[in-house]
C-alpha cells in the first residue's frame, strides 16, 4: 500500500501509461485503480488498450493482466492519435489490417438550466472568443474552433468534430480512445467557458458519426490499382466502401451507429480468408458440391422411404397370414 500511496501522489506529474503499468506489475487490480487514480473505466481502458497493443501487457482473465515486457517510453510516445498531415512519416509504423477510427463527431447533452446558456453569445463576445453565428439551425447556435476542433453550440448541446485518427489493433479500442481524448476536450472546454456540462460528474453524450478502416487491406490495394471504388448499402444506407484515402488502401465501415459492430465483422471476415485462403472459383466449386451432396441424400431418402414402406407392407401381409393361420387350428 505505501507504494501505491506514493504512485497515487505523482500520479499529476508521470506518465499516467507508466502509473498503470505499476499497478497491473503489483497485481492490483483494474476497478481498484479507478478508485486509487480518480479515473473512470472507460478512462482506464484507454491506457489499458495503448500497453496492449504495445505488447507490455496481455489479458489472461477477467479484470487480470499479466507483464509481457518492461515498460518503454519510447514506444508509448508513438502515440494512437495521429493527425491528419502526418501520414507521410506514421505510414510505414501501421501494420496490415489494424484499424483506423476516424470522422468522429460527438453530441454532448447541455444540462436543463445551466446559468446563462442562454446568453452565450454575449459571454462569448465579452470574453473575446472569435465565433460565427449559425442562422441557419432551428433556435440558433454559435460555431466556434477550439484546440484545432470545430465545436457548435446549441440550446440543447454541444456537437464536436474530431479532426483526428486513431489507430488500434480492434475498433472498440480506437473509439475508446477517441472518447477519451473527447471527454479531455470537453473539460478543458469547461475551463475556456467557465461552464459545467457535466450532470453530477457525469457527462451524458453519445457518438453520432464513425468511420472505422482496415489500414493497407489486401483488397482495397486491388481496387485501388484498378482505380475503382466500391460502396455497399443496406436497408440503413451506405455502411461499407473501398477508397484510397490518405494512400492507405483502406475498407471502410461508415454507418454512423454501427461503424464500429461493422467493422468488428468484416475484420473477423479478412483474418478468417487469411487462415484459410479460397478464391471465388473454390467458394462456387464447394457450393456445386454441397448442393450435388444435397441432391443425392434426398434421392437417397426419397428410396429410403420406399423401402421403408414396402417393408411395412410385407410385415401387415405377413401378420395377417399369422392370423388366419391360427383360425384354421
Amino acid at each position: 500500500m505505501k507504494k501505491v500511496k506514493e504512485l497515487q501522489k505523482i500520479t499529476r506529474r508521470k506518465n499516467l501509461n507508466l502509473i498503470v503499468f505499476e499497478f497491473i506489475k503489483r497485481g492490483i487490480r483494474p476497478s481498484q485503480i479507478c478508485k486509487i487514480l480518480k479515473i473512470k473505466k472507460t478512462s482506464l481502458q484507454y491506457y489499458l488498450s495503448t500497453l496492449k497493443r504495445l505488447g507490455f501487457i496481455k489479458k489472461v482473465g477477467y479484470g487480470v493482466w499479466e507483464i509481457l515486457k518492461e515498460f518503454d517510453q519510447k514506444e508509448v510516445q508513438k502515440s494512437i492519435r495521429v493527425a491528419p498531415n502526418s501520414w507521410g512519416s506514421k505510414f510505414e509504423l501501421l501494420k496490415q489490417d489494424q484499424i483506423r477510427g476516424h470522422a468522429f463527431q460527438f453530441k454532448l447533452l447541455i444540462p436543463k438550466g445551466l446559468r446563462n446558456w442562454d446568453k452565450r453569445g454575449e459571454i462569448l463576445k465579452r470574453k473575446g472568443i472569435e465565433f460565427k453565428e449559425l442562422n441557419h439551425l432551428f433556435g440558433g447556435g454559435q460555431s466556434l474552433t477550439f484546440k484545432g476542433r470545430k465545436i457548435h453550440l446549441t440550446n440543447s448541446s454541444l456537437i464536436i468534430y474530431e479532426k483526428e485518427s486513431y489507430i488500434a489493433d480492434l475498433s472498440k479500442d480506437a473509439k475508446s480512445a477517441a472518447i477519451y481524448h473527447f471527454l479531455n476536450l470537453v473539460r478543458k472546454l469547461e475551463n475556456h467557458l467557465n461552464a459545467d456540462f457535466s450532470r453530477q460528474g457525469q457527462y451524458k453524450f453519445r457518438v453520432t458519426r464513425q468511420h472505422y478502416a482496415l489500414i493497407k487491406n489486401a483488397l482495397a490495394k486491388q481496387y485501388d490499382e484498378k482505380g475503382e471504388k466500391l460502396e455497399v448499402y443496406s436497408a440503413n444506407g451506405l455502411w461499407f466502401v473501398i477508397d484510397n484515402s490518405y494512400n492507405l488502401h483502406e475498407v471502410e465501415t461508415v454507418n454512423p451507429r454501427e461503424a464500429d459492430l461493422d467493422n468488428e465483422k468484416v475484420q473477423n471476415f479478412f483474418n478468417s480468408l487469411k487462415a484459410l485462403p479460397m478464391t471465388t472459383s473454390e467458394i462456387h466449386t464447394n457450393f456445386k458440391e454441397l448442393r450435388d451432396m444435397m441432391k443425392t441424400s434426398s434421392e437417397n431418402q426419397i428410396m429410403l422411404g420406399q423401402v421403408l414402406q414396402q417393408m411395412e407392407k410385407n410385415v401387415l401381409r405377413i401378420t395377417k397370414k399369422l392370423g388366419d393361420d391360427k383360425d384354421v387350428y
